[in-house]
């Protein structure tokens, strides 16, 4: 069963590059147009808090089910839902820009985009380098083939030896890596780990049985079980539930502020959960404290 490939229409590198081009060739412009003094006017934020006058820049990326291409060729899901819905509060509209998972935060320090909402774990290490406005939680969960001859059961040592694949960039991997250890440090094989840049790749190698299992989010794992018609199945319970967040820049305290409040209305007014409601994914509501 083949999965389409989502194409990555846009590369930090290659956006930089034309950035940089387009300001050699605009360097003599004479100021904002009537249409960006008006968008500026209406909006609740404007440049610099934002790059261009009444737009929010979204870096994004394909991560079913929170984002991914419906028949039309078009990006939707939850994330994108949300981010529309914060735009609008912030009398901004929408504008996607799409990276491979790990050129997301290149692309924001590169300044192509204002904030990422590509389902992105709020750790750590991102923290140092900026901000987060928590709106989902995650967990990670691991698939393998409707057959599973490896008889893999979950996010365990049934995994020692296996062959996984994983995104590049994503915690899937670096849990499989830790799992590794974990199975050399018990006497057992560790884990053969092959990255790959997207999910459907991920999927079809695991049916095609050139992987035994696929380590993501288990939100992942539940898209791919439908769209797949049952030939690619989660295993075992999802573990190491965590946060998703929109991310600004650390010095961009302003835009960071305002996506909160924005947040914050629309889980006043319910559109935060009537947006989880359509998607399936209710559990995942970060305003539950349990």
């Amino acid at each position: 069963m083949a999965f389409p490939a989502s194409p990555v229409r846009t590369l930090a590198a290659l956006a930089v590059v034309a950035t940089a081009s387009v300001a050699l060739l605009t360097g003599c412009s004479s100021g904002p147009s009537e249409a960006e003094k008006t968008a500026t006017a209406d909006a609740k934020v404007a440049p610099p808090t934002v790059l261009k006058a009444g737009t929010l820049t979204v870096c994004t990326g394909d991560t079913p089910p929170n984002i991914f291409y419906d028949e039309n060729n078009e990006l939707q899901g939850v994330e994108i839902d949300l981010a529309n819905a914060l735009a609008k509060q912030l009398g901004l509209t929408t504008k996607l820009e799409e990276y491979a998972f790990s050129g997301l935060i290149p692309a924001m320090q590169a300044k192509q985009c204002d904030v990422i909402m590509g389902s992105l774990y709020i750790k750590p290490e991102r923290e140092k380098i900026a901000n987060f406005v928590p709106y989902l939680y995650s967990g990670t969960g691991v698939g393998v083939s409707k057959k599973n001859p490896a008889k893999i059961t979950g996010f365990d040592e049934s995994l020692c030896g296996a062959k996984v694949v994983a995104i590049t960039g994503a915690t899937g991997g670096n849990g499989a890596e830790e799992l590794s250890k974990k199975c050399v440090a018990d006497g057992k094989k560790g884990l053969e780990l092959t990255l790959v840049d997207e999910g459907t790749a991920a999927v079809q190698q695991v049916i095609n049985g050139q992987a035994e299992a696929f380590i993501d989010t288990s939100e992942i794992m539940s898209f791919y079980e439908k769209q797949s018609k049952g030939a690619f199945t989660m295993v075992g319970e999802p573990s190491d539930k965590i946060r998703i967040g929109a991310a600004t820049l650390k010095q961009n305290t302003a835009l960071n502020t305002a996506l909160d409040d924005a947040f914050k209305s629309l889980v006043d007014s319910g559109e935060y959960r009537k947006i989880l409601d359509k998607w399936g994914v209710a559990s995942n509501d970060i305003t539950k404290t349990s």
